[in-house]
């Protein structure tokens, strides 16, 4: 999967960089919320410490046809991603298999999306 990470902590990003490329992922990794994406598979989002980051994963979520999950030190965020309708994992105790297994459900979710035709955007197909 092509997924994106968009992480303050640089140590946080660079273990998941090296997590999910062993993993067998191609990963772009941001340290805020970038203005555009590119066709990722999914995004893995840390919302920060109080949720401020939930307004524009909401408009991430209308804008693009492109899964999200949550992770996170915080109670509050799994909470919130709940009324969001979103999957969310803490970050302590982290545990790269249950990372690794949530993301599979994603490949399998994808599978199963129709697929744009050649005349179609990757947004018109969802």
């Amino acid at each position: 999967m092509y997924i994106a990470v968009i992480e303050e902590e640089p140590l946080i990003r660079d273990m998941l960089r090296h997590a999910l490329e062993l993993g067998g992922h191609r990963v772009d990794i941001y340290g805020t919320m970038p203005e555009q994406f590119r066709l990722y598979d999914l995004l893995i989002v840390e919302p920060g410490e109080f949720g401020q980051g939930f307004p524009a994963i909401s408009q991430l979520m209308r804008g693009y046809c492109i899964p999200i999950l949550i992770l996170t030190f915080y109670e509050w965020n799994v909470c919130m991603a709940r009324e969001y309708n979103l999957p969310a994992i803490h970050k302590m105790p982290f545990r790269l298999t249950h990372l690794l297994r949530t993301i599979g459900r994603f490949s399998q979710f994808k599978a199963r999306l129709p697929q744009p035709q050649p005349h179609q955007s990757p947004l018109e197909a969802c």
